[in-house]
């Protein structure tokens, strides 16, 4: 009997040591679920302080998170931050981060990565010490043009030419055609541009249209066409120019494309003079006379003979008057003799507008139906800008 009494002390001393122990394990795995495997947590690991990161080069981001489903990555310095990444997989644990021009370069540089999207408490990790953003040497102007999705060139390329529109206007009155080409040297002197410059415009004769007196230069009409004005500066002293046309005839496209096209490929500021240029005769298909006043053919109850201009350069770029000197004629004198014209209806009349060809927009009911032109009439009273090329 007293075998059966120790036989059952011990199964009963057993079994309070199995469920000590099972007690043991549920409060350790429950206190595990609660502060360890439960609570949520995030940890940046690079770049982590003291780095130079290059504009242009792809850079790893690389955090440890727990608990978080996405994250969000910033730049930021002591006066703004900026977007790196939003909505990211935490589970990746790591994002390339390319570093595209733009980026201001300096000291002063955290990254911060935090749950996404932000709310007050929630989980964020920082650099552990600044890092400097810097130019590089190798760095082109290949990563501008895959940030502005539009080829850029830089300016030590071989057989660039540089062009701009000038920020003064003028009325048709620009000194003649030397006159016009001294407008442009002085302008592109005083905004920095060096080089010897000339006016993009042409006169009444045949050897003076634009493209001939662009032959008449030292390259002739050759060269790749760039805007002047720079994008972005490289750290070898170079700069980074939007590529305007690989040659002359591409380049002069832009004055036939839709407004639609233009607004993809032309800076907003250069696409809004590029309908109000004086320019003349370009070339042999520029008329020679007998030019209607494009403002002035709808809407305008002006009598028809101020319609229409005989000239087509405001008289070799000599004259800043809307109409020819004798009109009207008074009763009380001689008849005047005035240049006539037809109207493409074959209409005969006088012609007193003074008025020269320009760039201009054709008009539409959109965007996609509003081409340029360079062969617009419009008044000598006008002002308007000079497209000027480096020679």
């Amino acid at each position: 009997m007293s075998a059966s009494v120790f036989e059952k002390f011990s199964a009963e001393k057993s079994l309070i040591y199995i469920l000590v122990v099972a007690v043991v394990i549920v409060f350790v795995f429950v206190f595990y679920l609660f502060f360890f495997h439960g609570a949520s947590s995030i940890q940046l690991l690079s770049p982590n302080g003291g780095e130079e990161l290059e504009i242009g080069q792809t850079y790893q981001i690389a955090w440890k998170a727990k608990g978080i489903e996405k994250i969000g990555i910033v730049l930021f310095n002591e006066k703004e931050a900026k977007w790196v990444a939003k909505n990211v997989d935490a589970k990746k644990g790591e994002y390339d981060w390319k570093i595209y021009p733009g980026q201001k370069c300096g000291d002063g540089y955290w990254i911060a990565v935090f749950e996404y999207p932000w709310r007050q408490d929630n989980k964020v990790s920082y650099s552990g010490e600044a890092f400097a953003v810097t130019y590089s040497e190798s760095w082109s102007c290949d990563d501008l043009s895959i940030e502005k999705e539009w080829p850029y060139i830089p300016s030590d390329s071989p057989d660039l030419r540089k062009v701009f529109i000038t920020k003064n206007v003028y009325t048709g009155n620009l000194d003649g055609l030397e006159g016009a080409d001294k407008k442009c040297q002085d302008e592109a002197e005083s905004r920095g541009f060096e080089g010897k410059w000339r006016a993009f415009i042409g006169g009444d004769g045949d050897q003076e249209t634009a493209i001939e007196r662009m032959k008449k230069t030292p390259r002739g009409a050759e060269g790749v066409f760039i805007d002047a004005e720079p994008s972005a500066e490289l750290a070898r002293t170079a700069t980074c120019h939007r590529l305007l046309g690989k040659n002359l005839q591409e380049f002069l496209a832009k004055f036939s494309n839709s407004l639609s096209i233009n607004q993809e490929k032309i800076d907003k500021e250069f696409l809004r003079d590029l309908s109000d240029i004086w320019l003349g005769r370009v070339n042999d298909n520029s008329k020679k006379n007998c030019i209607p006043i494009f403002k002035l053919l709808s809407g305008s109850y002006a009598p028809l003979a101020e319609k229409y201009t005989f000239t087509t350069t405001c008289q070799n770029w000599t004259q800043e008057n809307r109409l020819v000197n004798g009109y009207p004629v008074s009763e009380e004198t001689a008849s005047s003799s005035f240049s006539t014209c037809y109207t493409p209806e074959g209409k005969f009349t006088d012609a007193v507008a003074l008025g020269g060809l320009s760039s201009g927009l054709t008009g539409g009911e959109s965007e996609a139906t509003n081409y340029f032109t360079l062969y617009q009439g419009k008044s000598c009273a006008t002002e308007q800008k000079l497209l000027c090329i480096e020679e």
